[in-house]
């Protein structure tokens, strides 16, 4: 007895004449086959990466520890120079204490980006880069703030260009700079973001000033600043008092040229400006100024 001989049909081959329906058929068991293949070789890939990985993991610190010691036990890659660079005010033993080294520090095993963080909250430091230079060489480059002003608190304190209170001002320095006033230690502790408010509108007018500088006369003296009536500056020389208010200080100072302008030398005989109005300006005069006119008035003198 001669039995059947059973028809393959995973791999059927196209020939022409076959009908659509074989054709299609045929196409889906060739593709179904490849996609379990490939879902197999991608699954057994993820497990043996996986499996390599926690292997790896776990001896990974034993691998760091024992690379860490060699490099040390030969003095590879040691830090054994620090450059410092731009420093004018800051010292540089406090921005080594900064970067806070090991005696024995691999260049590549701390973190700059931490080192930097703490470089920067130190007094003067407004920007801080560091950079390593293989194979021993820590390079450190610092921007300093700028100092603009002092303010007067029981003691002066150096103030740089954004209003921000830098560090006590050294002592037997000579600091050519305004003084900021008008509140005690006391104010300033209870209400401090009212004060460094204030403090960042006077820093904006000295830079207004220092840009404009050509255009007044004198130079800035003093300024007291108050909650309610903002900025007085006070000058040199003339020791013009200027009330500016709290805003528009750039209107407020071309107004008051302007008025100086028309006073010519009068204008020395003014003791205060008030700047804060709309679009005026007030002169106020001289004490002496005033009893020398009544006195001539006495006499019939003008």
């Amino acid at each position: 007895m001669i039995w059947p001989r059973a028809k393959k049909r995973g791999n059927q081959r196209l020939r022409a004449g076959n009908s659509r329906k074989a054709i299609q058929q045929a196409r889906n068991t060739g593709v179904k086959s490849g996609g379990i293949r490939k879902v197999a070789l991608l699954i057994s890939l993820v497990c043996f990466l996986a499996l390599g990985g926690s292997a790896l993991w776990l001896w990974l610190p034993t691998l760091v520890s024992n690379v860490d010691g060699w490099l040390k036990e030969s003095g590879s890659f040691l830090v054994r120079e620090i450059v410092v660079e731009g420093i004018h005010r800051c010292h540089r033993d406090d921005i080594i204490q900064a970067l806070n080294l090991d005696s024995e520090q691999l260049i590549f095993t701390f973190s700059l980006v931490q080192a930097q963080a703490r470089v920067e909250a130190l007094p003067f430091i407004k920007l801080a880069m560091i950079r390593r230079r293989l194979p021993d060489l820590l390079q450190v480059e610092v921007v300093e703030c700028k100092p603009r002003a002092l303010l007067y608190l029981e003691d002066l304190y150096l103030v740089d260009e954004e209003g921000v209170v830098m560090a006590r001002a050294p002592a037997g320095e000579v600091l050519d700079f305004p003084v900021i006033s008008g509140f005690s230690l006391n104010e300033w502790q209870q209400r401090p973001q009212v004060w460094r408010r204030l403090l960042k509108k006077a820093t904006n007018l000295l830079l207004i000033w220092e840009e404009r500088g050509k255009e007044w006369p004198e130079k800035v003296a003093q300024i007291v600043l108050d909650e309610v009536c903002g900025v007085t500056l006070f000058t040199t020389g003339s020791n013009w008092e200027l009330q500016l208010g709290s805003e528009n200080y750039c209107e407020r100072l071309e107004r008051w040229r302007q008025v100086l302008v028309l006073l010519g030398e009068r204008a020395s005989s003014v003791k205060y400006f008030d700047c804060a109005g709309e679009s005026s300006v007030v002169a106020g005069l001289r004490q002496f100024k005033i009893e020398a006119d009544k006195k001539a008035g006495e006499y019939g003198q003008k």
